[in-house]
């Protein structure tokens, strides 16, 4: 698995928004997907104790593409906040100096 994502293409959009095509192995697909689920879950400030409706042998869910791709989608903020956040502590670490 390759550590990096290539951008094929980027595509403005008459709203002002783009389109980006990305070239991104499965393995990382499925962090950002993990990560955007840690992020949601960390923003929910749920006291849900409602007992659990999976049976005992269930191992996967199946989720629809809009659920996937809303997923991804702060799992990919998430990696970005985290980018942004080393750099500017990267950055404090070397005026200190």
């Amino acid at each position: 698995m390759s550590d990096t994502i290539e951008v094929l293409d980027i595509v403005d959009q008459p709203d002002g928004s783009a389109m980006m095509t990305m070239d991104i192995e499965p393995e990382q697909i499925r962090s950002f997907v993990h990560t955007g689920l840690r992020y949601i879950i960390s923003q929910t400030e749920v006291d849900d104790i409602s007992p659990n409706t999976f049976e005992e042998s269930t191992r996967t869910i199946e989720l629809t593409d809009e659920e996937l791709n809303v997923l991804f989608h702060f799992g990919v903020i998430s990696a970005l906040k985290r980018g942004i956040e080393g750099e500017q502590n990267q950055k404090e670490g070397e005026n200190r100096r």
